[in-house]
Order: C-alpha cells, then structure tokens, then sequence
C-alpha cells in the first residue's frame, strides 16, 4: 500500500471518528438537553404545588386563629360581661394570659372598651379612633357583622409590624362590639422554616404587595440582609420588568438567577389574604457530562470516553426517570396505602366518563376509625387502611378505579348501573374487612358503610354516605333527588338551630293532664314546637330526631325546663295556683352526672319548687344500666324532683320496670287504647288492669295518653288509671293560649 493510498485511508477514518464523534456528541448533548428542560419543569411543577400548598398552611394558620377569637366571643353572647366594665377588663386580661396574641381588646359600637397588651398594661378608654387605620377598617367590619383579617400596620408600642384579628359580639342577636387580636408575623416562621421545601433544596419567603420581606426563611441560600426581593442578587435586569409586571397584575411568574456561582430559580405566588406573595426558591440541578479531548488522539481511548459517556448518560437518565416517577407518585398517590389519591382518580374519571355512561361512584368510610387508631395508634390504623385498600383491589373488574381521599374515606368507579349488582359488590368488600379484621390479632370488628351514585359523582355519592352516617343497621344507600334535599334541609336546621335557641325560636306548648276522679285539671305536659321568623312552624318531627342525632338535645331538654320554670313563675307572680309540668327529658341528658345539678340551677334561678317540675323519660332508657339510672333518679328525688316514664307498652316494657325503677309517674303508650280484634282487646284491658293494680301498690300514678273519645276516658277511669291526657280534653296549644284557658281561673 503506496504512501497516498494509506493518507488517504487515514484521512477518511479520521472523518468518520469525528463525523461519527460531532453525531454522538449531537446526540448526547440532545439528550442531556432535553434532561435539563424536563426536570426544570418538574422543578417548576414541584415548585408551584409546594408553594401552593405553603400557602394553604398559612391560610389554615390565619382561620385557626380567627376561629379562636370567634369562639372566645360567644362566651359574651350569653354573659353579661360586655354590659359591666370591670368584668370586662378582668376577662380580657384574663383571655390574653392564655393566648398567644400580642394583645386583645373589646371595643362596643358606641363608647370606650378595653386593651390590654401585655407588659405595658391596660386601658379602659380604648375607643375605635386609637386604632390604626388598617385595625379600624377590620374592626369597622366586623361592627357590620364579619369576622375579617387587616392588613400589616405598624405597632405603636414596640417595634414590629402587626396585623388585627376581628370577630363581631352579639347580644340577643344583635350585634354590640367586637373582639379583635393583633399578632405578628413570627406566628409564620415555623412555617417558612421548614426543611422540606423543594426536597430540603429550596426555602419560601413570605413578601408584601411590593416585594419587601415580610418574613425571610433562615434556610434561605442568600444571606445578606436585604429588605425586598428588587434588592440583591435575586433579580436580572430583566427579571426585575417581569417581577413589576407581575406584582402589578397580581400575577404568578417563574425566574432564573445566579448566587454566588450557582444558578438557582425561583417561583412567585400571589397569596388570597392581604395582597401578600410566596416567594419559592431552590437550586437547579444540572450535571456536566464529562467529554475528553483524547478523543481526538486515539481511537481506543475516544471509545473508551464514548462508551463512560453513554453510561454516564445512561446513569444520569435514569435517575432522571427516578425522579420523575417519585413525583409522580408524590403528586398521584396516596403516601400511606399506595392507592391513587382524588386528584389522579378524577383525572381519570373525567376520561372515563366521556366515552362511558354505564358507572357507578361509591363512597367507602369506617364507622367509627378514630377507635382504631385510639386502641392499636396511628401504625395499627395505617395497616387497617392498606388492607381494605387491597380488598379494594381484589374486588375490581378490569377498567375500574378507586381511590383514597383523606383519613378513612375510599371511592371507587365501578362498571354497571344495577344497583343489586352494585349492593352484592360493595357488601363482598364489606364482609371481607369485617370478618377478617374480627379474627386478627387485635379482634377489633371494622365496619364499613357505603355511599353510591349511579352515574354520579363523589359530591352524590358523599351525600348517600352521609344518610346512613350515624347507623349500623344499612350499610349502603343509593343517592337520588328526596335524599339530597333531605340532606339539604338537615344542614339548614343544623346551621340554624344554634341561633334559634339563642332567639327563642322554641316555643312552649302545654297540653293539659284530668284525673279521671272528678275531672279536674291535674298538671300539663310541655311540648317544643319551633316557630320560625314569619310565624311559621317546624314541628317536632322535623328537628327532634335531628338533634337527639347530633346531641343538641341536651340543650333544648334544658331550655324546655327553663321556660316551664318561666311559666311557673309567671303563674305565681299574677297570684295564679300553679300545676306541675311534665318535660321530655332525652337519655343523653338523663345519664349526665352533672344533670340534676343543671336542673336545680334552673329552678333556683326561677324560685320555683322542684317538686312542680316532672322529667319525663322513655322507657328505652331502662334498656341502660338499671343501677345507674335509679342512681340518678334518687339524686333527683333528694332535691325534690319527680321523673315518670312515658311511652310504657311501646317498645321492650317489661313489668320488672316497676319495682326496679323508682319512678313518680307511669304513662301509657297510646297504643294500649286504639281498637282491635275483641279477643286483643279483652287481653289489652287485662294487662292494663293488672299494671295499674301493680303501679299502685307501688306508689306510682299512672296517665292513659292518647284519650281522644269519652269511651277512652270511661275505660281507663273503670281500669283505676288515674289521669288522662289527649285531644279529647285538648290539644297542645301554647302557653299563653293555655293559661287564659285554665289558669286565670285559679286566681
């Protein structure tokens, strides 16, 4: 091989090395290119769901406070604390020893309230003008009814910035002041300190609408003191125009700057309070693939750094690819099952619900999962989660989804509108958990119930889980139209009944008791009817069931005592002989230890004697602990009160009630006088007979209710009962209807 021959070999290998090189090195730049951009956006996505979610914790911060000081004002709703000066400054110097505000204060509509802050006293002459103009505009609000949040002022007393909570006060539901709080923004530093932003690579800052610092994380990367974000290394020239443009308009916007030889960038958020911005910040990742000059050299070694790149690629893609999966699982599934979470389920329903008509969404909740995690703590729950998350699994088709919301809440998508298919479906993943938690090691029965809707959504199907919320006996409901306006009617009474008892909505009816001897007016029972703002009523069965639900029975059963002492009263003080009433008394209020010492507050308070007030209680409650019950019933024989059993014969009666019980009074279920077959009738008349004989050797009266004709009264008279109430004698009609009827005759 000639001299010109081998040059030109040398020369055509040494274009293929570098056309081959510039192409791999093409390639590899390409790659690594695309790497950066796609974790950039990562980052940005990272970034802003963390900024997102920095914010919502501060919000959350700012409503825990307000709430706080919303709750300390209902203490003077029903107090005449803000009406007595001296007891005013003792409660709010008294409310701000154990809170954390800077200082509180009460400030009436109309004249001087109080503020104290501590270590700089108090001052009984603070008036609506001694605040600053921030503060006044809050409390002006509230004067108008909201509770609202100022904006930053600064402090007159020390060296800080502040802001004022306010709430307003309402007196017989009008409105006579309002307490507000300041606080300083340290209340966000535990916040804004934190570690784990942006994986521990990144730091918030909270700003002003101007950009200046309002509270500066202490991870943060830059450490000079500066006081806005336009000042320092934070902003390009061209950075800064947008950052303007964007405080401007109230807009978010992404940046890029350079500190001390690093590249970092950054993630504005406009905040929904104050005109604020988070201020998110991290390092950006980047790697510098290593390329060897002795490529051009040999061959060998340009192989060699050829194929350490292509691993080096191959290493940094990988990780990549890692990352990315483990933000995806951050940002699609749940952390503590494995399952997705509401924001990859709804992705994912949107799409199925555009091409499929046939499904169904099921709500799937643990009755009572706070007692898993009281027994067997937060792991035992955890474990309790992740199993009925895999029977979960085991029980879909091909195509379906679930998903877990928060706490012990599921949905799951399932195929198909047949609701007996639907019914056996969710009832298989039911009885699964149940029998197999029952036999674990802890022998703790999870129950579960289901809420579903039929071509729904999580809103309907929450609402078919929330009907059936408080029972054991159903474990699925189907959504439909009746129920959610059930629901709806059920938050409005709920929403409103607190406000209603405050406003005297609750009425008192009487309906009046004869004894069957001389007919004679003999004592009256109290009845609730709820009258609404335009005069008209809710009637019992609308809200009772309702509140005996949700426990706010125990207030109404007091409030009822209350306006029959109130009656009472007003008989005596017109000089009218009173009669005794009987008071429905619910069984959660019956067992409370503390309940006969409430009662003989309300009497006392009326000067009535115990002995003009009968507590009428279910016979339901003799299925509690006998022992307990006679307990509580000789507590109220000693401070002079009587108690009957009303609704006897309704339910699990038992003639064991009458010498174990020590009751005054027992009423007969009106169920003992409507008509039957003559041989029920015959058995009816000697059961009666044969109670009234035993109820009287025992010392207890007895009332027939539900006497509506003179053949009713005739029989229970012949029987030996000795009063009777119904419309035969008179409806229930109000208190005032009542006492111009019968009363104003026993002057």
């Amino acid at each position: 091989m000639d001299e010109k021959k081998l040059r030109k070999q040398l020369v055509r290998m040494a274009v293929i090395i570098i056309c081959s090189s510039a192409v791999l090195c093409a390639v590899v730049i390409g790659v690594f290119a695309y790497i950066l951009r796609a974790s950039h956006e990562a980052d940005h996505t990272q970034m802003e769901t963390e900024t997102q979610e920095y914010e919502n914790r501060i919000l959350i911060q700012l409503d825990k406070n307000l709430q706080t000081l919303a709750t300390l004002s209902t203490s003077y709703e029903v107090s005449d604390v803000v009406e007595d000066p001296q007891k005013l400054e003792q409660s709010i110097v008294e409310t701000n020893k154990v809170t954390s505000f800077v200082s509180m204060a009460y400030i009436p509509r109309k004249g001087e309230g109080v503020l104290n802050t501590p270590g700089h006293g108090t001052r009984n002459d603070f008036s609506l003008n001694d605040c600053s103009e921030y503060a006044k505009e809050a409390i002006q609000r509230s004067l108008q009814g909201e509770n609202a949040i100022s904006k930053m002022f600064d402090s007159e007393v020390s060296d800080t910035k502040l802001f004022v909570y306010s709430v307003p006060v309402y007196q017989d539901g009008s409105i006579v002041g309002a307490l507000a709080a300041s606080d300083t923004l340290d209340i966000f530093k535990d916040i804004v300190n934190g570690n784990t932003v942006m994986g521990g690579r990144g730091y918030i800052h909270i700003l002003d609408a101007k950009g200046n610092f309002l509270v500066r994380s202490e991870n943060t990367l830059v450490k000079e003191s500066v006081t806005s974000i336009f000042d320092g290394p934070y902003l390009s020239e061209n950075a800064r125009s947008m950052a303007q443009n964007a405080f401007s308009n109230r807009e978010s916007m992404f940046g890029d700057f350079e500190y001390r030889g690093e590249k970092c960038h950054f993630y504005l958020e406009p905040m929904n309070f104050n005109g604020w911005y988070l201020f998110c910040a991290d390092r950006r990742w980047s790697a510098i693939l290593p390329f060897g000059n002795t490529i051009l050299l040999i061959g060998g070694a340009f192989i060699f750094i050829l194929l350490l790149s292509l691993v080096l690629l191959c290493i940094g893609y990988h990780k990549f690819r890692k990352s990315a999966a483990l933000l995806l699982q951050m940002a699609y599934f749940d952390s503590v099952t494995g399952a997705r979470n509401t924001v990859s389920f709804d992705r994912d329903f949107t799409e199925i619900s555009k091409t499929k008509k046939n499904y169904t969404i099921a709500a799937l909740n643990v009755h009572n999962f706070k007692g898993v995690n009281d027994l067997f703590g937060i792991a035992g729950g955890n474990r309790v989660l992740c199993y009925i998350k895999q029977v979960i699994e085991e029980n879909l088709k091909e195509g379906e989804i679930f998903c877990r919301a928060a706490a012990d809440m599921f949905y799951i998508l399932f195929f198909g509108t047949d609701k007996q298919a639907l019914t056996t479906r969710v009832e298989q993943i039911i009885t699964t958990v149940r029998e197999a938690t029952t036999h674990a090691d802890y022998s703790y029965e999870v129950s579960l119930y289901s809420g579903l809707a039929v071509q729904g959504d999580r809103e309907k199907a929450l609402v078919a889980l929330q009907s059936i919320q408080h029972t054991h006996r159903i474990n699925t409901a189907f959504y439909n139209a009746e129920l959610h306006e059930k629901l709806r009617k059920k938050n409005i009474i709920e929403s409103y009944m607190q406000t209603a008892l405050q406003n005297k909505e609750f009425k008192l009816f009487l309906q009046p008791k004869y004894s069957f001897k001389d007919d004679s007016l003999a004592s009256a029972e109290a009845l609730v009817r709820w009258q609404k703002p335009d005069g008209s009523y809710r009637y019992p069965d609308e809200f009772i069931p309702l509140f005996e639900e949700n426990g706010f029975c125990i207030k109404l059963d007091l409030y009822m005592v209350e306006r029959a002492c109130e009656q009472i009263r007003g008989w005596i003080d017109a000089g009218i002989k009173p009669i005794p009433i009987s008071v429905n008394q619910s069984k959660l209020l019956f067992l409370d230890r503390n309940y006969p010492a409430h009662l003989e507050e309300i009497v006392k308070r009326y000067n009535v004697h115990p002995s003009f007030i009968m507590l009428e209680i279910l016979e339901d409650l003799a299925a509690s602990d006998l022992g307990q019950i006679n307990a509580q019933i000789e507590t109220l024989h000693a401070k002079g009160f009587k108690v009957s059993m009303d609704d006897f014969g309704s339910g699990y009666s038992s003639l064991n009630m009458l010498y174990q019980l020590n009751i005054d009074e027992l009423k007969f279920d009106r169920g003992f006088l409507r008509q039957g077959p003559e041989t029920n009738h015959e058995r009816r008349q000697i059961i009666l007979e044969q109670i009234i004989q035993c109820a009287q050797k025992f010392g207890i009266s007895t009332v027939a209710e539900g006497v509506e004709t003179k053949q009713d009264r005739d029989n229970m008279a012949i029987l030996g009962c000795d009063y009777g109430q119904g419309y035969f004698y008179e409806r229930p009609i109000s208190a005032a209807q009542f006492s111009e009827k019968y009363m104003n005759g026993r002057r």
